[in-house]
């Protein structure tokens, strides 16, 4: 019914939100993940909806992004995974993580949300692994390692500049290292073996 509603941020409570648009307060009920990224109370913001009609309730929740509405979805057609439990599973992992746990029958991380046991757990597995976009999911995966590798590599070029050498020559000696899926310590002894050498 409502993609999203954009408005002034009035209330902000632990797992819920009240937006004003339209002269109208929308009682929104969020992930606590979701908490964290909204601006301070009177500013504009745009939260993802999905409008849950009940016999005995009618309740908006509401996301960061089209990626977590788009998990949310997903996760409440697996039988016994109501909007209440899809929500809890956001408050604990990310929408990758989810998607990664699923794909890779990861039980135990997917067991790390609140109402989630085992056999939850092994439905969600089952009823979607088919419905993930598994070459999306693995180039959001690379692009999280890549980022996490830039962060190595500052702290290795950071390091030996420190130690008196140029930048340059330091991230020549950081390229040059073939297996760079080693800890900042192990990158920093290799880089100053090539840069030691006559």
């Amino acid at each position: 019914m409502f993609a999203y509603i954009k408005g002034i941020l009035q209330e902000v409570h632990p797992q819920r939100v009240v937006l004003e648009a339209g002269g109208i307060g929308y009682e929104i009920k969020v992930a606590k993940s979701l908490v964290p990224k909204l601006p301070e109370k009177g500013n504009m913001v745009k939260i993802y909806t999905y409008f849950s009609v009940r016999e005995d309730a009618q309740e908006l929740y509401g996301f960061f992004d089209r990626e977590e509405k788009a998990i949310f979805e997903k996760l409440i057609t697996v039988s016994g995974i109501g909007p209440k439990v899809a929500m809890g599973i956001l408050s604990a992992l990310t929408p990758t993580q989810i998607a990664l746990a699923i794909v890779t029958n990861d039980i135990k991380s997917l067991c790390t949300a609140p109402g989630v046991g085992k056999k939850t757990a092994q439905r969600m597995i089952l009823e979607l692994k088919e419905k993930i976009d598994q070459e999306a999911l693995m180039g959001q995966v690379d692009s999280q390692l890549d980022s996490d590798f830039a962060g190595y590599q500052n702290e290795v070029i950071e390091a030996l500049v420190a130690l008196g050498y140029q930048p340059q020559e330091a991230k020549q000696a950081l390229d040059s290292i073939e297996d760079k899926n080693q800890d900042v310590s192990t990158l920093i002894r290799l880089s100053l073996k090539l840069l030691d050498r006559p």
